[in-house]
C-alpha cells in the first residue's frame, strides 16, 4: 500500500506543473537569510500536504536505522507584515517540521540606518545521527532525539551598495533524549547532557538580485550569505560509545555559507544554483551530527536547477543534487570524505492569487536525509511530496 501511495505521489508531482514565488521554504532559510527578496509585503500562508519516502536499503537492520517506506502528513505556516505595530516594523513567523521561528525587525529603534532584529527560534523535533559511513551506509554510534531553543538580538546596516553586515549575541538551550534507534547493533550509547550555550554571530550578505515583478520571482543575480559564530558551551560530561567517548569543548568556532544564483536563459527558462556549506570544529560532536543537513565537521549541499516557466502561473524545475561530508570514523581517530549524487523535479501551479499546488520528487543516494515525521526518525533515499498552498491577506509589492 505504501509503495502504491508513493508511486501516486511521484506521478502527481511530475504531471502537476506549477511554479511560484518561493516564500518561507524552510526554517534554515528564515535563519540564514537576512534580507530576502519578498514578493509580498504582507501575507499569511498555509501549506498542507502528504510527504513520503522510499528506501533502497532493506532488511531489519535498515529499519532499525530509520530507513523504510512510509507516508506522513506535512504542514507549514508563514506570516509576514511589514507595517506591524506603531513603529511599522517587520514581523515574520514560520512553523514547520524543521522548526519554529519568530522575528521582529525595526529600522528606527537606534536610527542612523541601523536595523535592530530580535529573533526567537525553536527546533522541538531534532534528530541527531551520531554515526559513520561504511561505503554508502550510515552506521550508528547512537541516533537520538533532542530539542533546542534560541534567542538572538542583532544589529545591522548596509556597509555599501548591496552589502549588509549584522552582528549580535545569542543564547541557546539544548535538551536530549533517547529514542528507539539510540542503542542498536549492540552499541550502548551514552547521551550528551543537556546544556546551555551562548555566543556571538556575524552575518555578511551580498545581494544583487533582479526580480520579475510580473511573476514575483528572481530573474537574475545572486545572494551570498556568510555566517560566523563563536560559541561557549556549558557541558563537560563525556558521551558516546565505549569505542568513541568524547566531551564537548568549552568554546568552538563555526562558519557556514549560503548561495542563491539566478542565470537567465530566456523569458521562459532560468538557471538556478542553490548551495549551502559549513565548517565546524571536529570536537563539536552535537552540532556535527544534526540530521537536517549533511553530517560531519565539513559539509556541502548544492542543487543546479532549470526553472521552466509556462505562462505566468505554471513552472516545472528539474534539478541535479550533490552533497559532500567529512565524517569521523567509528573510533573518532580519523575521518572519511563521502560524495552523494541525485536529482529530481519540483513543481508549482498557481490557480489564482490565493491557491496553489506544490509537488516534488527527490532522490539522493545518502541515507542521511531529513525525517518526514516529528515523532520518529524516518527517512529514505527517495522523497515525494504533494500539497496545496493557501494565501490569505496577500499584498503584492
Amino acid at each position: 500500500m505504501h509503495r502504491n501511495l508513493l508511486s501516486f505521489l511521484s506521478f502527481g508531482c511530475v504531471v502537476a506543473l506549477g511554479g511560484a514565488p518561493v516564500v518561507a521554504q524552510s526554517f534554515q532559510d528564515m535563519v540564514d537569510s537576512r534580507n530576502a527578496a519578498q514578493p509580498y509585503s504582507s501575507i499569511f500562508q498555509v501549506e498542507l500536504g502528504a510527504i513520503g519516502v522510499s528506501s533502497d536499503s532493506a532488511g531489519v537492520d535498515a529499519e532499525q536505522r530509520g530507513l523504510g517506506d512510509e507516508i506522513s502528513w506535512d504542514a507549514k505556516l508563514y506570516y509576514r507584515d511589514e507595517a506591524f505595530g506603531s513603529r511599522r516594523g517587520t514581523l515574520e513567523a514560520y512553523a514547520g517540521r524543521d522548526g519554529i521561528f519568530a522575528g521582529f525587525t525595526d529600522g528606527k529603534l537606534i536610527g542612523d540606518d541601523t536595523v535592530t532584529r530580535l529573533e526567537l527560534r525553536a527546533r522541538p523535533w531534532m534528530f541527531y545521527r551520531d554515526g559513520f559511513y561504511v561505503d554508502d551506509e550510515l552506521r550508528p554510534n547512537g541516533f537520538y532525539e533532542g530539542s533546542d531553543y534560541e534567542s538572538y538580538l542583532g544589529f545591522g546596516r548596509e556597509a555599501s551598495d548591496g552589502l549588509y553586515i549584522e552582528f549580535g549575541p545569542y543564547y541557546r538551550r539544548h535538551e536530549f533524549r533517547a529514542s528507539d534507534r539510540t542503542n542498536v547493533a549492540g552499541n550502548i550509547f551514552t547521551l550528551p547532557e543537556d546544556f546551555d550555550s551562548y555566543g556571538g554571530r556575524l552575518y555578511l550578505e551580498q545581494r544583487a538580485v533582479q526580480m520579475d515583478r510580473r511573476r514575483g520571482m528572481p530573474q537574475q543575480g545572486f545572494v551570498l550569505t556568510l555566517v560566523g559564530e563563536r560559541e561557549w558551551i556549558g557541558a563537560s560530561q563525556p558521551f558516546g560509545t565505549a569505542l568513541n567517548t568524547t566531551s564537548l569543548p568549552s568554546a568552538v568556532w563555526r562558519a557556514r555559507g549560503r548561495l542563491e544564483w539566478y542565470i537567465p536563459g530566456s523569458d521562459s527558462f532560468t538557471w538556478e544554483v542553490f548551495a549551502n556549506g559549513g565548517v565546524q570544529d571536529e570536537r563539536d560532536r552535537v552540532f556535527n551530527f544534526e540530521g537536517q543537513r549533511p553530517i560531519g565537521n565539513e559539509w556541502g549541499d548544492a542543487q543546479v536547477r532549470l526553472r521552466w516557466m509556462i505562462g505566468d502561473s505554471v513552472t516545472i524545475t528539474p534539478f541535479v543534487h550533490a552533497q559532500y561530508s567529512t565524517v569521523a570514523t567509528e573510533d573518532g581517530l580519523g575521518s572519511t570524505s563521502d560524495f552523494f549524487l541525485g536529482g529530481g523535479a519540483e513543481t508549482y501551479w498557481h490557480l489564482g492569487q490565493t491557491f496553489s499546488v506544490h509537488g516534488y520528487y527527490s532522490f539522493l543516494d545518502n541515507e542521511n536525509r531529513p525525517s518526514i515525521r516529528i515523532d520518529e526518525d524516518l527517512r529514505g533515499q527517495h522523497m515525494f511530496y504533494l500539497g496545496v498552498i493557501m494565501r490569505f491577506g496577500a499584498s503584492r509589492r
